[in-house]
């Protein structure tokens, strides 16, 4: 774990950052939902040209986690109104880590990071959505201290779902 590094997501990051992404969505949701819809989805929210988009938004920070020259992780995260009431909320938007670098601890220095940031800029809440049928993803966030806060829509090409909102109230540490 020594040698995992986060840093800032740039420009040179998009085809593995793109390819992580489409392969950890496919990979996701293939057990559920039919391969061609995965694709478009793939092909458009995840394409290249999307992810660059979300390196040039400065208000949805994204870090990646890499081991040496590979890119093993990433989450991003932005203000964004919950499904709950809160003061400054926080979505944590994607978080994901390459198959083999699963159970190494990537996802949980991912977390922390953007746990602290949220700490740091004054969040009082810390939420996400995650598919229902995700139960790695579900596990890792209960032992966060995630708890279900309510159901957000989730456009999926052409249908709608509800993906399970989770949160976590942060108060910050007595000066």
């Amino acid at each position: 774990m020594s040698d995992l590094v986060l840093r800032p997501a740039t420009a040179s990051d998009v085809p593995a950052l793109a390819d992580l992404a489409r392969r950890s969505f496919a990979a996701t949701y293939a057990p559920t939902h039919d391969a061609a819809r995965i694709r478009i989805h793939c092909d458009t929210v995840l394409s290249d040209t999307a992810v660059s988009d979300w390196i040039d938004d400065r208000t949805s920070p994204i870090a990646v986690a890499t081991r040496g020259d590979v890119l093993v992780g990433y989450v991003q995260w932005h203000r964004a109104a919950a499904p709950v009431t809160a003061r400054h909320p926080v979505e944590l938007k994607r978080l994901y880590v390459d198959t083999n670098a699963l159970g190494g601890g990537v996802g949980q220095q991912l977390f922390d990071h953007v746990r602290t940031d949220a700490l740091q800029t004054g969040a009082d809440l810390l939420w996400l959505c995650v598919y229902a049928g995700n139960d790695r993803a579900r596990r890792f966030y209960a032992r966060q201290g995630m708890v279900a806060i309510g159901q957000v829509p989730y456009r999926f090409v052409d249908q709608v779902e509800d993906d399970l909102a989770l949160g976590l109230h942060l108060t910050p540490a007595p000066p």
